[in-house]
């Protein structure tokens, strides 16, 4: 990463899981905010645009699903990454996937992980997550030189005609 604390907001209505989140995350310099509600944590996302969600599914006020949903749908959000970290699964006995999320909101988080994680698989997913969004940017920037440049050279082409 470029030295920079990387912010990360955590929605989760377990208290002990967002400080498990804080503890493994904030040893590789990240920035962890938490917030116990799904509202909670669309409010401060738009409002703070972090580089990196991790939400919970099942909570108070808006279940993570549809927080999962409102975030892509907001043109100021929809890039931040989401990785969804929860234990619904375990406690209700049935497993989901980004496909089945996909299938029920059509839409995906970037990474479904259940609870409990390793820390350090935690730290891993998060790195390549970050490290995949400054990529992305770089490209498009890339591909933005690129079309200046080749505007460019449409200027230089049609001078030439004119000679």
């Amino acid at each position: 990463m470029d030295g920079q604390l990387k912010r990360v907001l955590v929605v989760d209505d377990d208290q002990t899981a967002a400080a498990f989140v804080q503890a493994a995350l904030e040893q590789d310099k990240y920035e962890v905010v938490g917030v116990s509600d799904g509202l909670a944590g669309l409010s401060h996302a738009r409002q703070e645009l972090p580089d990196l969600i991790i939400l919970d599914v099942y909570m108070p006020r808006q279940p993570g699903f549809y927080t999962l949903r409102d975030l892509k749908d907001d043109p100021k959000t929809k890039n931040i990454p989401v990785i969804m970290l929860t234990g619904v699964g375990k406690r209700l006995g049935i497993t989901f996937s980004t496909q089945d999320i996909y299938d029920f909101l059509d839409i995906e988080p970037d990474v479904y992980l259940e609870k409990p994680v390793d820390p350090m698989y935690l730290r891993k997913v998060a790195d390549r997550l970050l490290k995949q969004k400054t990529e992305d940017r770089g490209q498009r920037t890339e591909d933005r030189g690129q079309r200046t440049e080749d505007r460019g050279q449409k200027t230089e082409d049609r001078g030439q005609k004119t000679e």
